[in-house]
Parts: structure tokens; sequence; C-alpha cells
């Protein structure tokens, strides 16, 4: 969802992909008009909810614009000022407003309470960068966006979230031979991958702690719409490379490289994570290669949105038990789109002929 209402009038890079491969993705355009008309009724219910240092920031499909009938409300109130009582009044109020307005978030808590700017902006790394502080810093960046008329807060974190991740990564303004300076953000490329991991290693943990119950499910959206997230982080850290993004960028100064890469993070942070994705395959729309696997990508997150709608599966899978999985159809037919998804996503990053290949191997695995 946009943090910006200029960005509502540009046309989708999907649908500029659409037409180009003239495919249609049925469930993608039903689940980014669902979430368009959610974020109205929010925004309505909202109104007056907020202030210049407040802002109700939305994760989630929500904010990937891939919304369905059983999509959680994942959010947060944003504080990005000096201390006050009266935040808690707003978030009780907002509370109370959204549980009347879509499904309850998650249990890990992660969401639907007050989040401080100062943990998020300056504990990146060390004991107090807790599992929920680094989901909520990165998701920041990947798919959180402001709803309501007070959206000041959340721009002014993550504009200095970004900040800190360029400016204290003095290898991308240090000096080196023509044609050997490194573009790609490695302080933030990192911290990206640690989420990763971290969710990887939470899928264990929930699967401890709740007994298998909704593994099925959990598993299909790990290996789908989180890998997304993910490969979406990556992508657009390999698209600080003019090589990558085909802009030629011609830089004076370490100041000026800085913006530039500041600047191309922004753009990329502002679409949804299919957005990016679209735009990386129409910047190389030339390549018989990439083209042909966004249709399989595209057309493998389409049916996973398709299964996500459909309640009858959504509750089946919710409810199936760890050891009927492997013999249950409709457990073999998700596990099967989770499957060509991976695939693709090997495609874009690891095929020998993507122009991914290298930076994936250099800066993605070693």
């Amino acid at each position: 969802m946009r943090s910006n209402v200029i960005f509502d009038q540009i046309r989708s890079p999907i649908d500029e992909l659409s037409e180009r491969l003239q495919a249609v993705w049925p469930r993608i355009s039903t689940a980014k008009h669902a979430a368009v008309e959610k974020v109205a009724e929010l925004d309505e219910a909202l109104a007056g909810e907020t202030s210049a240092d407040t802002s109700v920031v939305v994760y989630g499909s929500l904010a990937r614009e891939e919304f369905t009938q059983g999509s959680d409300l994942d959010w947060t109130l944003l504080v990005d000022g000096q201390a006050n009582p009266q935040h808690q009044k707003d978030l009780l109020s907002i509370r109370e407003k959204l549980a009347s307005l879509g499904k309850a978030h998650g249990r890990e808590k992660t969401f639907g309470k007050l989040t401080f700017s100062h943990p998020i902006l300056h504990m990146i790394g060390g004991e107090d960068d807790t599992n929920a502080n680094t989901t909520r810093r990165v998701l920041f960046l990947l798919e959180a966006s402001p709803i309501g008329k007070h959206r000041e807060a959340f721009m002014r974190v993550r504009k200095n979230i970004l900040h800190r991740y360029l400016t204290e990564d003095h290898g991308l303004t240090r000096k080196a031979d023509k044609g050997s300076a490194r573009w790609i953000p490695l302080f933030l490329l990192n911290d990206m991958a640690r989420y990763w991991r971290t969710m990887t290693v939470d899928f264990a943990y929930k699967q401890w702690d709740r007994g298998n119950e909704g593994y099925a499910l959990r598993s299909l959206k790990l290996g789908v719409s989180r890998k997304l997230i993910y490969a979406s982080g990556l992508l657009s850290c390999f698209w600080c490379d003019p090589l990558i993004s085909k802009e030629d960028h011609r830089q004076t100064s370490q100041m000026e490289k800085i913006y530039i890469l500041n600047q191309k993070l922004n753009e990329m942070f502002l679409l949804t994570p299919l957005e990016r994705f679209a735009r990386f395959f129409l910047t190389h729309v030339e390549s018989r290669y990439l083209i042909s696997t966004a249709g399989r990508f595209f057309k493998t997150y389409d049916d996973f949105l398709g299964l996500l709608e459909d309640g009858d599966v959504r509750s089946h899978l919710e409810s199936l038990s760890s050891d009927e999985m492997d013999e249950d159809p409709e457990f073999r037919a998700a596990r099967a789109i989770r499957t060509r998804f991976e695939g693709a996503v090997r495609e874009i990053f690891l095929g020998t002929d993507s122009p991914l290949h290298q930076h994936t191997l250099s800066r993605g695995v070693f």
C-alpha cells in the first residue's frame, strides 16, 4: 500500500508486465482491490486518531496489497516524539475501532501495540535488538504502510533507518579504483538476511510451542509470501547496482553516492514486494530467460492467493494435523504451489543467465 497518495495514481508495474506478457493474474488484482477498499475503510475509521508524532502503520498482506478474506490485520501505533500518556489512550481507542474492522493480529504480540522509534532506529544489532524489534524495523522497509491522516512520523522513521544503514556502511563510500566501487548496501542486506533466518528459526519454535497447530498453512506461507518479502529485500539491495537498475551513475562525491542509493532504495520500498519484481522484469525485458521466469513467478503467486482466498481450503489447511499432511490432497496441491514458487525464485537469483547470479553468490551467500 502506498505511503504517498501520488503513487496511487501511477500505473502499477504489475499491470505493465501483465500486458507485456499478455497474461492475466486475477487473484492478484482481486487481492489488491480488496486491500485498497480496506485501507479506505480504515482511513475513515481512524480520522482524528493520530498526530504529527504518531502514525498507524499496517503490515502483512494489507500492506503488500494481497488482502484476502482470511487475512490478519497487523498494525502498530508508531510513536516518534516525546513520551506522552495520551499515546496509550490513543492505542486503546484505535485497537477498539480496528477490532471491529478486521481479523485480529497474530499471537506473537509483535503487532497491535505501541512501537517507539528509538529502539527501531538505534538498536540495530546487539543484545537489545530483539526478534520483535528486528522484525518491525525490516518490515518497516519491506512491507509497511501508514494509514490515516498523519503519515509524517512513518516517513521520518523510514528515512532515518535508511540513513543509518547507508552512512554507517563505510565500504560504500570508501575510495576504490575505477570500476571496482561497491554499490550493494551490505549493512542493510545482512540485516534482511538475519530477519529471514529469524523467521525460519521462529517457524520451528512455533511448531514446538503450538504442538504443530496450523503447521500446514504456516509452512505454505513461509515458503511463498514470507520468502517473497525477503527476496524482494534482496532484490532491492541488488537494484542499487547500476548494472541491475540500468541507471548510469556518475558520482562526483561520496555524499552524492549516498543520496543516489537513498533515492533508489526509497523508490523500491514505495512499491509492494510483487511490484519490485515486476519492475525488475520490465527493466530486463530483453532477456528471454527472465521473461519466461516472470510468467511462472506471477502465475504461481496468483495460484497461492487463490488458495488463501478459498475459505474452505484455508480452514482445512489450518486444522490439518502434521500426521495427515503427506496424504492429504489439498496440502499436496498447496505444496506443489510452494515448490513452483521456490523454483522461480531460484531461477531469478541463481540462474546462470540471470544478472543477479553473481551478486547472489558473492553477496547473498558468501
